[in-house]
């Protein structure tokens, strides 16, 4: 996996392209996740694109440095990963937390926004899943493991439909033997991180052509706050899908053809 050294410390990420020279498309993980969240999307995106999925700074292997964690601070790493690629800019994807991390992109550094894709995300997170996040983090200082927190947040993260069929049999059960790489600590230093940011009043200030994707059960990223995304940034395209917080996972397919179209159409402005 490759690293780059920043102020703050290492930042890991993993790229896949057919061609160095394509369009670069850059992925940005939700709370918890790594650049593995992506590796379907990041396959059948590096046919056309150079896709670099980001290990957000205490995310994954991205360690959280000594510098108190906020989304700012993951963004300043994305961009330290596009000056050390020698990338001008880059097609920005952001889920949830990523989303954030995106925003801030776009409103700090908009000359390396060359589009932007906000999935299952919002400006601030909604009071509702305040409530709920701060209740595992309550858990996790509790000390408990890895598996009774994935019990905890699963319902949360798939539509009552999908957890329904046999289709989610696979995400049922929490995978056993895996080694954590995110320590209980970094997330809830990572949730905290995402807790204090509020995008809203940056909204009008995104320039970067935008797709506001969101899931039309999500419960965690409810669809009122992605349609206040789509409502706040000038000419926002709007895709909504049947699915949960996790809709990419729901309906693969119609998520990446709505993200190919988006970003084809980008491309080629």
């Amino acid at each position: 996996m490759p690293v780059t050294p920043t102020p703050r410390g290492p930042v890991h990420w993993t790229e896949q392209c057919a061609n160095r020279a394509d369009p670069v498309v850059v992925l940005l993980h939700g709370l918890g996740g790594d650049a593995g969240f992506w590796s379907a999307e990041q396959h059948a995106l590096s046919v056309r694109y150079r896709v670099l999925a980001m290990e957000l700074r205490g995310n994954g292997i991205t360690p959280t440095g000594d510098e108190a964690l906020s989304i700012d601070a993951m963004a300043r790493d994305v961009v330290s990963v596009l000056d050390e690629q020698e990338i001008d800019a880059a097609h920005i994807v952001g889920f949830s937390m990523g989303g954030l991390v995106a925003q801030a992109m776009a409103t700090s550094w908009p000359d390396r926004v060359r589009s932007l894709v906000l999935a299952a995300t919002f400006a601030t997170t909604p009071v509702s899943s305040r409530l709920f996040l701060k209740a595992v983090a309550a858990c996790d200082a509790r000390s408990i493991t890895a598996k009774q927190r994935y019990a905890l947040i699963l319902p949360w993260l798939f539509s009552r439909e999908f957890l329904g069929s046999e289709r989610a049999v696979p995400f049922l059960s929490f995978p056993e033997g895996e080694p954590e790489a995110q320590t209980p600590e970094d997330w809830i230093r990572s949730l905290n991180a995402q807790l204090a940011f509020d995008g809203r009043a940056g909204l009008a200030k995104i320039q970067a052509r935008t797709l506001v994707m969101h899931g039309a059960d999500d419960v965690l990223a409810p669809p009122c706050d992605a349609a206040a995304l789509h409502r706040g940034i000038r000419d926002a395209a709007w895709c909504s899908i049947a699915g949960g917080h996790l809709f990419h996972v729901e309906r693969p397919q119609r998520f990446l053809d709505a993200l190919l179209e988006f970003l084809g159409d980008a491309s080629a402005r």
